[in-house]
């Protein structure tokens, strides 16, 4: 099974096994003041060989601070695909999902979305924290 793509974005959803994305693709957040309450969306989509269809498989996702500690609940869940009828033998089956995930971001720097099924990552998207304070307003 392979990850054919993960995007992080300001909100996401699957409608028809398509994603609709707003402000995705973004790898860097900046607040002026750290800790802070942050939700964003994160879409991907999953390749499933033909040889592992027909077969129950695990999903995890999790989110990692920079030390790597996991940032809120582990998401998981488990999914099955098949084969429509049509299919050409041999054709991958993409899967594609949207989540929402809200977090309290308490330290700056890299921290990553890790895809895995099963016990094997599958895929990372690193994003950086930024603290930048707000600059003084000049007088008027």
């Amino acid at each position: 099974m392979k990850l054919g793509f993960l995007m992080l974005t300001d909100h996401s959803e699957v409608l028809n096994g398509k994603v609709y994305a707003m402000g995705g693709g973004w790898n860097m957040l900046h607040f002026p003041e750290l800790p802070v309450e942050h939700g964003f969306g994160i879409a991907f989509g999953l390749d499933v060989r033909w040889d592992e269809t027909n077969q129950r498989h695990t999903l995890t996702l999790q989110i990692e601070d920079p030390d790597g500690a996991r940032l809120g609940d582990e998401f998981s869940f488990e999914f099955e695909t098949g084969r429509p009828p049509g299919l050409v033998p041999g054709q991958d089956q993409r899967i594609v999902l949207s989540l929402e995930a809200r977090l309290e971001l308490e330290t700056p720097g890299p921290h990553a979305v890790i895809m895995s099924v099963g016990e094997q990552e599958i895929g990372r998207s690193r994003f950086y924290v930024l603290e930048l304070p707000a600059t003084a307003q000049p007088p008027t």
